[in-house]
């Protein structure tokens, strides 16, 4: 059974059904909060905070929490809102254009239950997304690392948008590489690679193909990936054209700068 503290934490999260202060106290906010949130998911309407009330609250939050995860965020699915929930949720409204209260309110649920049109984004091209550097006039790139608990060093690189296979190839300086050109006449490149890839020249790749390992080939210090692209004969800056997809993990540090679908 949730704490008095939690189910005020957890109700006014959810829909803001729980309006007044987190204090353990179940006075008449917290028994109109009650009677709200069982009439609006179909329980016994009581005031009273029993076991179906109980494992009702905690399965919202945990679809929440699962509907966050699908969006690129990597919580805990307990049915318990704590500080990572909210702070996912104000991120994710941000990245959406909605306020940014932490409540998960009927925008943010619109928001979330949408199934975006992917067909023109570019993805991440790999699972866990950790920028290690960024873009700048000295590093026309991203550079993207790992971590020992998502994939490890040797994570799978994938194609992030449809194309065909330009180059396979090994330089001084990117080590093993492969460049795709994409249907709309854009370029990625994907440096470091561990090994020579598979794919050939003149091969159609599709959309989170895998098409390498991360590696340290090259002049690179260290596993990682130095991935850029090219718009229109010039190089631009990833970070303004990938999104996050479902399925994908991204580090704490960069959940605030990457974008979702």
């Amino acid at each position: 059974m949730l704490t008095i503290k939690q189910r005020q934490l957890n109700l006014r999260t959810y829909y803001y059904f729980y309006k007044g202060n987190i204090d353990g106290i179940v006075g008449s906010q917290t028994k109109q909060a009650y009677r709200d949130f069982q009439r609006f998911t179909g329980l016994t309407v009581d005031g009273i905070y029993g076991k179906n009330t109980n494992y009702k609250l905690i399965e919202v939050i945990k679809d929440l929490q699962r509907k966050l995860n699908s969006k690129g965020f990597n919580l805990a699915v307990d049915g318990i809102v704590g500080n990572a929930t909210i702070s996912a949720i104000k991120t994710f409204q941000r990245n959406n254009g909605l306020a940014q209260d932490g409540i998960a309110g009927k925008n943010t649920f619109n928001k979330l239950n949408n199934t975006p049109d992917t067909s023109n984004k570019y993805r991440y091209p790999v699972n866990y997304i950790n920028i290690t550097q960024y873009y700048s006039s000295s590093h026309r790139a991203l550079d993207l690392g790992w971590s020992s608990r998502y994939y490890g060093s040797n994570q799978a690189i994938y194609a992030c948008f449809d194309g065909t296979v330009t180059v396979n190839s090994y330089a001084s300086d990117a080590g093993y590489y492969v460049a795709i050109r994409h249907d709309n006449g854009d370029v990625s490149r994907y440096m470091h690679l561990k090994d020579k890839s598979w794919v050939k020249v003149g091969q159609r790749i599709g959309k989170g193909e895998h098409i390498g390992t991360m590696g340290d080939t090259g002049n690179a210090r260290g596993n990682h990936l130095h991935f850029d692209l090219t718009k229109n004969g010039s190089r631009v800056n990833p970070i303004d054209y990938l999104y996050v997809y479902s399925g994908q993990v991204v580090s704490d540090k960069c959940k605030s700068v990457v974008r979702y679908i």
